[in-house]
């Protein structure tokens, strides 16, 4: 992919205008007028290998605020909850037994979570016990502690785990989104990456069951943006080996996030344009070799999609 400086930007746009033109096609009747799924994404999580090295890179080099963390029971491990933005959020644990390091798993915030779950079932997605990790089915309610986030767990036909979360006033979570300051540095989250292994079986969970809208597709009907809530998505992609691959953070000027990531030691890849999805983005990698894309909105397929919202 050619490498461009801001300055090329607008000579880019001229020169992708047909292109953009028929991609922008790809939006649809889908995503026009969309109306709410009912979740939004507020949470990625990972586990990571060296909890003090990714500390150091994640609060210090990125300048995340640590929002809140807390202890296993037994005292062995650690769970640091940091603030991407003001309503968004990394949850980071140490890798421990069959937990690997890489992207564990995603938080859904909804509005309703028993409303949430009884819609669920009615679409066919079965019930299970709240421990359970069967793929395709949602586990009964509960509070979390100590982070006192009222919330169920939603597996994917691959096992993948989507966690919902109705946020009551008395969760950690709210509490920091109420101390939330516009000073700190911020990353908005608004995609996580998921690689299915059956297209026809996940895209039947995730559209019919759970309700899930295409916003636009990039170059094949296999791999669209569904569409969780108005500014977030799951990028939805063929993949070997089923996971969550990486995320997307949305940041307002990509130009000086990067010279001060740059200043504090973090490697990033150059500015690069996609016209697939008319973003402006680089990459981060994270000491375990996490993928963290960040973007640029402008004139982008994300913000018409967002704008055709409601």
């Amino acid at each position: 992919m050619r490498r461009l400086g801001l300055s090329s930007y607008k000579l880019l746009l001229l020169a992708t205008a047909v292109v953009f033109g028929l991609l922008t096609m790809q939006l649809g009747s889908s995503a026009q007028g969309i109306k709410s799924s009912g979740y939004r994404l507020s949470v990625v999580g990972i586990a990571v290998s060296d909890y003090a090295k990714s500390q150091d890179f994640y609060g210090k080099q990125m300048g995340l605020r640590e929002a809140f963390k807390f202890s296993s029971r037994d005292g062995k491990r650690t769970t640091t909850y940091y603030q991407l933005s003001r309503d968004t959020f990394l949850e980071m644990a140490e890798a421990a037994g069959d937990v690997h390091p890489g992207f564990t798993h995603v938080h859904l915030a909804v509005d309703d979570l028993n409303g949430t779950i009884a819609r669920l079932k009615q679409t066919g997605i079965a019930g299970s016990a709240r421990n359970a990790t069967t793929p395709g089915t949602v586990t009964e309610t509960g509070v979390a502690q100590p982070s006192n986030v009222k919330n169920a767990n939603i597996y994917d036909p691959d096992g993948l785990r989507l966690e919902l979360n109705e946020l009551i006033p008395e969760s950690l979570t709210s509490k920091a989104t109420e101390s939330w300051s516009d000073t700190y540095p911020s990353y908005r989250l608004y995609v996580i990456g998921i690689g299915y292994k059956d297209f026809a079986v996940s895209d039947d969970f995730y559209e019919k069951k759970m309700g899930l809208r295409v916003a636009f597709l990039i170059n094949s009907p296999t791999h669209p943006y569904l569409q969780l809530s108005r500014d977030t998505f799951i990028d939805f992609q063929l993949a070997a080996a089923p996971s969550f691959n990486h995320v997307h953070l949305v940041v307002d000027d990509l130009t000086k996030a990067l010279a001060r990531l740059k200043q504090n030691g973090v490697p990033t890849t150059a500015p690069q344009f996609s016209p697939p999805s008319q973003l402006y983005s680089a990459n981060v990698t994270d000491p375990d070799g996490l993928r963290l894309e960040l973007n640029q909105w402008v004139d982008s397929l994300p913000k018409r999609a967002a704008e055709a919202w409601k």
